[in-house]
């Protein structure tokens, strides 16, 4: 009985590798024929077919549903040629987002945290740090949500709540492990102080001083990513405009360094960015 029973989970598992390692294929080649940080559709539409057909295999997969909310942020930030088009990829973000979470959640009440909802970050990034790719899943759905925000406006976001729901997210995910994705966490929690519309009773902790420092955290991780610069130098000059000579130098060093060849699409459209803001501050 015990070998019928190793011989159905390996008839499982194989599928999903295969399938899983399909997806990190073409997600590995996600540049390929990319432009000023615009990638083609072909490879990355490849990677989340195959991380949903693993998914669908093994419903209760960390690794495969966290690929997939990374796959679909690039796809929605990168490949996609239309507001229309991000909006569309960005609530298949929130869907995706919303069942990995719900696997987590069980996942999280087997470990002792009967109340997901209630309880602090600090006591469920404890609990997930034990979890592989509970951090990850935190992070990525946090990072699709302000996408999400991006593309229907800050206003319709904080209606939904999505400033909070990214604050908490990211959060834990910096718990868990700051490092993630280059000091991930903090470059998300930054961005979010700095782009978050000051509402008070809603929205009342959002505040530039916030931002910098935590993307000052995020720059000490990973001190040569192009997108953490670009939003330190925003969120600088937000908080004092007096540091718009500092800013100005920083993002004239990010557009002359060389891309990071694993992040090729994503530094790329950074040193766009940064050539955006150069050009508003008329440097």
């Amino acid at each position: 009985m015990k070998r019928i029973l190793a011989a159905t989970l390996l008839l499982v598992a194989t599928p999903l590798c295969a399938q899983i390692a399909e997806g990190d294929q073409q997600w590995s080649i996600r540049a390929e024929g990319s432009s000023a940080g615009h990638a083609k559709a072909a490879h990355i539409d490849a990677a989340i077919a195959a991380y949903e057909k693993a998914a669908a295999a093994n419903p209760n997969d960390l690794e495969a549903r966290w690929k997939l909310l990374r796959a679909l942020r690039f796809k929605g930030a990168y490949a996609a040629s239309s507001t229309a088009e991000k909006r569309d990829v960005y609530a298949k973000g929130k869907q995706a987002g919303d069942a990995a979470l719900a696997v987590l959640d069980k996942a999280l009440r087997a470990k002792g945290i009967t109340s997901v909802s209630k309880a602090t970050e600090k006591q469920i990034a404890d609990s997930a740090r034990a979890i592989p790719g509970a951090g990850e899943i935190f992070f990525w759905d946090s990072v699709n949500w302000g996408e999400w925000a991006l593309a229907y406006g800050k206003m319709a976001a904080v209606r939904e709540g999505a400033a909070d729901r990214i604050k908490r997210e990211s959060t834990i995910a910096m718990l868990i492990n700051p490092a993630l994705e280059g000091g991930g966490p903090a470059r998300v929690l930054g961005r979010l102080h700095n782009q978050t519309p000051h509402v008070p009773f809603v929205t009342g902790w959002a505040s530039d001083k916030e931002a910098v420092k935590y993307l000052n955290e995020s720059l000490k991780i990973d001190p040569k990513n192009k997108i953490t610069i670009v939003f330190l130098a925003e969120a600088m000059v937000d908080n004092d405009s007096d540091t718009k000579p500092q800013a100005t130098q920083m993002l004239k060093a990010a557009i002359a360094a060389p891309n990071d060849p694993a992040y090729e699409v994503e530094m790329a459209a950074a040193t766009e960015d940064a050539k955006r803001l150069l050009k508003e501050w008329g440097k």
